[in-house]
């Protein structure tokens, strides 16, 4: 079995769906245009004759950039918008998160002035500016999970 998949190119028309309603059957279209392509990459491979596969919602902000923030809830903090992608920066996500807690719940503004937090090995600034919830769309991102 090979898990294949999409980065969503310009020549594939955009399906918006309903998350509480939709059809979580991989459609003959969309499994033939993934197999076809994954064919091409390599020559020979075998192509089943019954389309199987699986199919699922991911949630993803609007530039693609995860939001690592409080919330307009006072208590509640948000780290969404990933794709799922950035499993492998949750150590980093989750003491950046832990900083920002720890600031917001004794009185820093964040929002007024967001917080930059220290990389503990590495010694190097993120500006958590980036993550905001609030902030501009970044029209320099690659709105992929490619970054």
């Amino acid at each position: 079995m090979i898990l294949t998949g999409s980065v969503d190119p310009e020549c594939d028309p955009k399906e918006w769906v309903d998350p509480d309603n939709f059809d979580c059957q991989v459609s003959e279209s969309q499994w033939k245009a993934q197999v076809y392509r994954l064919e091409r990459r390599m020559p020979g491979l075998k192509i089943p004759n019954q389309p199987s596969g699986i199919v699922d919602l991911y949630d993803v902000s609007d530039d693609w950039i995860p939001i690592y923030d409080k919330s307009d809830l006072k208590g509640y903090y948000q780290a969404i918008g990933t794709s799922g992608n950035q499993f492998k920066t949750a150590p980093v996500a989750g003491t950046m998160m832990a900083a920002l807690i720890d600031q917001v719940e004794q009185g820093y503004d964040h929002d007024a002035t967001p917080l930059k937090y220290t990389l503990p090995h590495l010694g190097l600034t993120i500006d958590m500016g980036a993550f905001h919830r609030n902030r501009a769309i970044n029209r320099d991102s690659s709105f992929s999970v490619i970054g």
